[in-house]
């Protein structure tokens, strides 16, 4: 079985459907499990795959999957070199639970766009342009 596998078996059993909190629940398995580009390969590969099998294409957001996945190792990164667990790390970083959380990186409609599901965009500074 693989690392994300495991990670989304044990998110949908924890919260019993694959929503949001799932979602950094996975990213926060995988990075605790191997170093932060190996991990990111996985979560997108993982996710692309999940969508595939569930027909779901058009749910996946390049943008977003990379966007969430370094805002969960950045916040990791904030406690150091910390064992804490999820639930620790969940209580820490409530704001990472709000979907909305990206909104302070990006301009409306970005986040949504076709260009944003089909590739990367990285964030822009407040006040930047679209």
């Amino acid at each position: 079985m693989t690392s994300f596998r495991r990670a989304f078996t044990q998110a949908t059993e924890r919260y019993g459907r694959f929503g949001h909190a799932a979602h950094l629940f996975v990213a926060w398995t995988l990075l605790r499990d191997r170093p932060a580009l190996a991990a990111l390969a996985e979560f997108r590969a993982g996710l692309r795959a999940l969508a595939d099998r569930l027909g779901l294409q058009d749910k996946y957001s390049e943008t977003q999957t990379v966007a969430w996945f370094f805002a969960v190792l950045d916040h990791l990164d904030r406690a150091g070199n910390s064992t804490e667990g999820w639930e620790a790390f969940a209580a820490r970083t409530p704001h990472l639970f709000d979907p909305a959380y990206l909104h302070a990186f990006y301009p409306p409609g970005v986040l949504n766009s076709p260009e944003a599901r089909a590739y990367f965009l990285p964030p822009e500074p407040a006040g930047g342009t679209s």
